[in-house]
């Protein structure tokens, strides 16, 4: 059924080159008393000459920028409120012809979106997926880099499966027992392998027992994530992966249904492999 269902081909190519690189840092926090040393990936963004920390995010189909970080800048004097326009429940501004960098990657004459009147404590942004489209993006967890690039050769073999990308952002087909399931890939649900609604997965979740509850913050609106204890093998492509718990909301805060998706995939599967999203074809690629 795998191989029925997803087109995967095998390629074998030179170096990568012309890339420019962006070194992220796993950030830690406490969620219910419990340390999670991988929290979420930050990466550095410059404008005006200073640099700040931003969060990795590519299940956010825009960067965005929290207006209280800048208060203090000469460009957030520039910015329009766009009443008709919100992002998970907060309005949204715009600032237009600005020019920052992400790590190396440089970005000029671009139209930044942020949160008004928003703040948090842990980043002052986020790096979303709209900087990626029509590029290669190659993400090496074991030595946090990530590299963006036109062109994409490596002399080491790479399994890629075709993709949708949808509102920008990378849409996985995943298989669980036989079925094939499409997750968004984002690198923002950093703690969760995969998670979905309870819905969707209505018996295997009645049938197990719930052994994690955290409550966390999405764009700091409250949010409870259930776990259930659970053996199954997630495949993507030829690569296996394991997973003994499996993520659910009550109910489907992030509208998956509607967007004809099942649930997100974070970074535990990938955590020793490095990864190519090319956003170009709509392929995704693990180096095996």
């Amino acid at each position: 059924m795998q191989n029925r269902l997803l087109f995967l081909i095998t390629v074998i190519i030179g170096l990568f080159v012309k890339g420019q690189s962006i070194d992220f840092k796993w950030e830690k926090d406490s969620i219910n008393g419990k340390l999670v040393d991988k929290i979420a990936m930050s990466v550095p963004f410059t404008i005006e000459n200073k640099t700040y920390r931003f969060q990795f995010d590519l299940g956010a189909n825009m960067t965005l920028i929290y207006d209280k970080c800048f208060e203090k800048t000469e460009f957030i004097k520039n910015k329009k409120v766009d009443e008709a326009m919100e992002a998970a429940g907060h309005k949204v501004f715009t600032v237009d012809h600005q020019n920052f960098s992400v790590g190396k990657l440089k970005v000029e004459n671009y139209k930044l979106n942020g949160l008004l009147n928003f703040e948090q404590e842990e980043a002052c942004g986020v790096v979303g997926a709209d900087l990626f489209q029509n590029k290669y993006l190659i993400i090496d967890f074991p030595n946090q880099k990530i590299t963006v690039s036109e062109q994409l050769k490596t002399t080491k073999k790479i399994d890629f499966v075709d993709i949708k990308i949808i509102n920008n952002k990378p849409i996985l087909p995943v298989e669980i027992d036989g079925k094939v399931y499409h997750f968004q890939y984002d690198t923002g649900a950093s703690i969760f392998p995969i998670v979905s609604y309870k819905k969707n997965f209505q018996n295997l979740i009645d049938s197990s027992k719930i052994i994690e509850n955290f409550n966390i913050r999405n764009f700091n609106n409250p949010l409870v994530v259930k776990a259930i204890e659970t053996n199954k093998n997630v495949i993507i492509g030829k690569s296996v992966f394991n997973t003994k718990e499996f993520w659910f909301t009550d109910e489907d805060y992030f509208s998956f249904e509607q967007q004809g998706l099942d649930g997100v995939m974070g970074n535990v599967f990938f955590l020793d492999k490095t990864i190519v999203i090319d956003f170009k074809n709509k392929k995704f690629g693990i180096i095996i």
